[in-house]
């Protein structure tokens, strides 16, 4: 079941992995709403998810006094999520591509690759914690 919408378009979230199902929810219903297809909108619940677990796993590394938020909006032809950590930021020119031969086989990685591959703009911004801004259009 989705965690209720905030009239502000936005979730707070503690840094523990069982929050993804509300996540999921979240994005899934947002995504439907801009009316996108089904097998679109799953996609996008996915890119969001993977968001979220960078968050929680990489940025605040699990911390209960860290927290993730995600912001939402959803119109027409249009969804955006931002998700933020709490976090030391990463240096992105680092991430490795996970569809290099060598790295194929490695049970994590994908996150940001996924991310950039299902939504049609992804943004990073390092300033303070960790920002992702990503958006899909019909």
């Amino acid at each position: 079941m989705p965690e209720p919408r905030d009239a502000n378009g936005r979730l707070v979230l503690p840094s523990v992995l069982s929050e993804l199902e509300k996540v999921d929810g979240l994005a899934l219903e947002c995504a439907k709403e801009a009316g996108l297809p089904e097998q679109e909108a799953m996609m996008v619940a996915i890119a969001v998810i993977e968001a979220v677990t960078n968050a929680i796993v990489h940025g605040n590394r699990f911390s209960p006094d860290r927290s993730v938020v995600v912001e939402y909006g959803c119109e027409p032809g249009c969804v955006r999520f931002t998700v933020h950590d709490e976090g030391e930021g990463f240096d992105l020119s680092c991430v490795w591509d996970p569809t290099s031969p060598d790295r194929q086989m490695e049970c994590s990685g994908r996150g940001i690759y996924i991310m950039r591959e299902v939504m049609d703009s992804v943004e990073f911004d390092m300033t303070d914690g960790t920002t992702v801004t990503m958006s899909k259009t019909t």
